[in-house]
């Protein structure tokens, strides 16, 4: 296992009791619970869909804030200015918080999915939402580790907020909408997570959908790895308390 993996994982779990440990386990599985909200007696992707980006993104910003609570330390100091691997330092970061969260969030709910309606649906549904998944650490990880503050991770909490709003009153398929998501620059929010995952709650999920769900994480990712990369490499150091320096 390399010393970076190990080295954050140590950190997780440092000034925890087995308690502490345990109880965070559960907050995941009540997240993945609630999951099913809309409807505990049906917990198909239908279910999920209506719910699934808030609870992601609940779970995701928990994730960026125990890594930006990192940036208060003296390691983080070094991490910034005395040159660590930064490829290493941002990917082994993502494993570790993508593992963690797919173990203690994710395979739950697809596992209640998959026992309720074991079909090819389903598969390509829990397709969708991992990908979903995978675009929220990234974004929150990224802004996280470029703003190097806890308080980094309320700015995915704010964007997904503005997602819902225009998911819900925009949506074309919705009777009720408020505005019109089919032409200019509104319509860059059904590239969003949050839009997605409604258009599948409206049984609108195909093909399409998920390519397009993969190119949009495909083009975040990269953004997001980029900043990370970048404010590592050029020692962008934003208020990251140590001692008595700010």
């Amino acid at each position: 296992m390399s010393n970076y993996i190990k080295a954050e994982l140590y950190r997780i779990t440092r000034g925890r009791s087995i308690l502490g440990n345990i109880i965070i386990c559960l907050g995941a599985l009540v997240l993945a619970a609630a999951t099913f909200m809309q409807d505990l007696f049906h917990p198909n992707y239908l279910t999920v869909a209506s719910t699934f980006p808030m609870m992601a993104a609940i779970i995701s910003i928990a994730a960026g804030a125990a890594i930006g609570k990192h940036y208060a330390d003296r390691t983080a100091q070094y991490e910034i200015m005395d040159g660590a691997n930064s490829h290493k330092l941002i990917w082994y970061r993502l494993i570790v918080y993508i593992s963690l969260l797919t173990v203690a969030y994710f395979i739950p709910v697809c596992a209640v999915m998959l026992i309720y309606e074991p079909t090819e649906k389903t598969l390509a549904a829990i397709g969708l939402f991992y990908i979903v998944f995978l675009r929220m650490l990234f974004s929150v990880i990224g802004i996280t580790m470029t703003i190097k503050t806890p308080a980094g991770a309320m700015v995915p909490y704010a964007r997904m907020m503005i997602e819902n709003i225009f998911a819900v009153l925009g949506l074309a398929t919705n009777e009720d909408k408020v505005f019109d998501m089919t032409g200019g620059i509104i319509s860059v929010f059904k590239w969003f997570p949050s839009t997605e995952c409604t258009l599948v709650a409206n049984g609108m999920l195909d093909s399409d959908l998920i390519i397009k769900a993969l190119i949009g994480f495909v083009i975040e990712a990269a953004l997001m790895y980029w900043l990370a990369y970048t404010s590592y490499k050029k020692k962008w150091y934003v208020r990251t308390t140590i001692g008595s320096h700010v």
